[in-house]
């Protein structure tokens, strides 16, 4: 076998925990009675991640008529829980964040994952009400494939010859635990419980290739599945491999309380909420303080789109 448990436990081991400035945002977003205020007091602690804050609201994207140079004024203008995905965006892209080469595009991985993200949030936006929960599935469908990062990163060489010579998606993870002793999804799960992340976070990692073994009731790894699938048969596949993905069937939708017109009207935007997403991509990967990139930019060699969405 090419890895043994032992040594990716290891590997897993010395992976950063989440920065206590990351894990007090993630508290206080998720908090009904915190205020924009106490998220200016954590954010403070972090001057790196006070220049990414201060880079988005200053970005292209949002257009503002003078430069914005409070973080106070920033918080109030991007929202709490944009500011909660910006910052675990930037931690987990700077946890997992392997060089090219392999016939891999880093680009393309992330954009899957963004896509991923974006369709976890416009999913749910149709079954939940609760904008805040919202946020979570966005983060759910960003972390997914952390587990396969992990294995591109560590062990790159015997990952593509494995990837190769699958032909259907549905053997990924068999290989996977073949070669390596443990899945994608089950190292992505080892790695979120080491950063103290939900259950249910936890759980949409675990099962995003297979939703079968969930509790019902547990809505957000039967969406990450969904988003998962959807957003490889729509033009947002991470192309690691050749291998073919089967699209959701309808059953599927159902299950979570979508009809299949539903399904595509959540998902009619996916492509559009992707672009403007992308900033979070482009802000957490450079250095604060260095150039924009024009958001909304695809990526050299990025997806074609699915015109019909």
């Amino acid at each position: 076998m090419a890895a043994t448990q032992s040594k990716i436990l290891s590997y897993i081991e010395k992976i950063p925990a989440l920065s206590p400035t990351i894990s007090k945002i993630i508290n206080i977003t998720g908090n009904d009675k915190s205020s924009a205020a106490d998220l200016v007091q954590a954010i403070k602690l972090d001057p790196v991640l006070t220049a990414r804050v201060l880079n988005l609201i200053n970005s292209a994207y949002f257009g503002m008529p003078q430069k914005v140079t409070s973080i106070n004024r920033a918080i109030i203008l991007l929202g709490m829980n944009t500011i909660k995905n910006l910052a675990l965006s930037a931690e987990v892209l700077s946890s997992f964040n392997p060089s090219r080469g392999f016939s891999f595009s880093v680009e393309r991985f992330w954009e899957h994952s963004l896509a991923c993200a974006v369709g976890c949030k416009l999913i749910a936006k149709n079954i939940i009400e609760d904008p805040i929960k919202h946020e979570e599935f966005f983060i759910a469908g960003l972390i997914h494939d952390i587990g396969k990062i992990f294995l591109i990163k560590h062990f790159p060489k015997d990952y593509f010859s494995m990837v190769k010579k699958i032909t259907d998606a549905n053997l990924l993870t068999v290989r996977e635990r073949k070669f390596f002793t443990m899945d994608h999804t089950e190292i992505g799960a080892i790695i979120g419980e080491k950063w103290a992340l939900s259950t249910e976070l936890i759980s949409s990692i675990r099962h995003h290739h297979n939703d079968k073994y969930v509790d019902p009731a547990s809505l957000m790894p039967h969406i990450v599945y969904l988003s998962n699938l959807y957003c490889k048969v729509h033009g947002f596949d991470d192309q690691i491999g050749t291998y073919s993905s089967a699209a959701p069937v309808d059953g599927d939708w159902l299950a979570i309380g979508l009809s299949p017109s539903m399904e595509q009207e959540a998902l009619s935007m996916l492509s559009v909420k992707v672009d403007e997403a992308r900033i979070f991509l482009q802000i957490s990967r450079k250095n604060p303080g260095s150039e924009e990139t024009p958001p909304g930019k695809a990526p050299t060699g990025g997806p074609h789109r699915d015109e019909r969405r």
